[in-house]
């Protein structure tokens, strides 16, 4: 009997690690092993675009999020990459305006929708117009486009699973433009529950980028990085980088860098309601980043008790 008992053990620890139910299965040895055969992170443009990840810039609307993704593409593509920039924002006319003197790389690209050929399927058309043009980096401005209902986790979980395939089988690096409420603007601190389908897009995205205008100066928008999954955060609470809306020596209009500081330096100060709402947004943050709720206290200033509040209010009930 106890030899029988040996037998179906020593066959337990010989047993092959099997994929199974949508998830893909490996010993830690084997992980570790083929971990350590990546290739090195390269950045494409600092803290912002690393080489092979999947990416969401969001912010308000009006912000500049077109123009700070329009430079981030031009600054790419003059490193010799080949950039596709699907533009379902802008037109010709406002192009223009914006970009009357400045001269783009050759690998710059641009795409439309073809309003006389209209493909009903915008993924598959996106993934045909990247192959054609040999894009190896690509924007989407703006995610809206792929989908109206981002609220409902399941259709974000779709379309962030269908961008992933996407970007593996072709070994492209992309980069998703999104909108969020006004409230993410001065008033309260940028987070990733700020996404429609946030908890999806979290678990299926690399990379979370964050914009907000300061309230210091309406010209200047400070960038935070909600998530970096692949390296070291360096973007965070404490150290955002701080850019300024303006024209440049040919008047086109872009982002220049101007440091970094704190993203408090740049939340309104003014109403007890939005500091009420920047409070709970902030142990949001802390909370998702895994800091204990003593931690969370401490750092704000508030009580131990006042943080479990905050955290049932926005966490998940146990029936949904």
């Amino acid at each position: 009997m106890a030899e029988k008992i040996q037998d179906s053990f020593d066959q337990l620890q010989l047993q092959e690690a099997k994929n199974a139910g949508g998830f893909l299965v490996a010993s830690m040895n084997d992980t570790l092993e083929k971990a350590k055969k990546l290739p090195p992170l390269v950045p494409l443009y600092d803290n912002i675009v690393l080489e092979g990840d999947l990416s969401v810039i969001f912010g308000q609307s009006g912000i500049g999020k077109t123009i700070f993704a329009m430079q981030i593409a031009s600054d790419i593509a003059a490193k010799g990459k080949r950039v596709l920039y699907v533009d379902f924002e802008m037109t010709e006319r406002q192009l223009y305006a914006r970009y009357q003197s400045i001269v783009f790389p050759d690998t710059f690209f641009r795409a439309e929708v073809d309003k006389d050929h209209i493909n009903d399927n915008v993924l598959k058309g996106i993934e045909e117009v990247a192959k054609a043009n040999m894009a190896q980096v690509v924007f989407i401005d703006n995610i809206t486009a792929l989908s109206q209902s981002l609220d409902k986790g399941s259709d974000a979980g779709v379309l962030m699973a269908e961008l992933n395939r996407m970007k593996k089988e072709n070994g492209w690096t992309m980069i998703i433009l999104t909108h969020v409420p006004k409230q993410y603007s001065g008033n309260t601190p940028l987070i990733l529950s700020a996404i429609q389908g946030s908890a999806k897009i979290n678990q299926l995205v690399d990379d979370v980028i964050g914009l907000a205008q300061s309230c210091k100066d309406k010209s200047l928008v400070y960038v935070k990085q909600c998530k970096w999954r692949n390296g070291e955060r360096e973007l965070d609470a404490d150290h955002v980088a701080v850019y300024e809306r303006c024209k440049d020596e040919g008047g086109n209009l872009c982002f220049q860098f101007r440091g970094q500081g704190k993203e408090s330096e740049h939340l309104a100060a003014a109403a007890t309601a939005n500091e009420k709402e920047a409070k709970i947004a902030r142990v949001k943050e802390l909370h998702e980043q895994g800091k204990s709720q003593t931690d969370i206290a401490r750092e704000l200033g508030i009580s131990q008790p006042t943080v479990w509040r905050i955290i049932q209010s926005f966490s998940p009930k146990p029936s949904e």
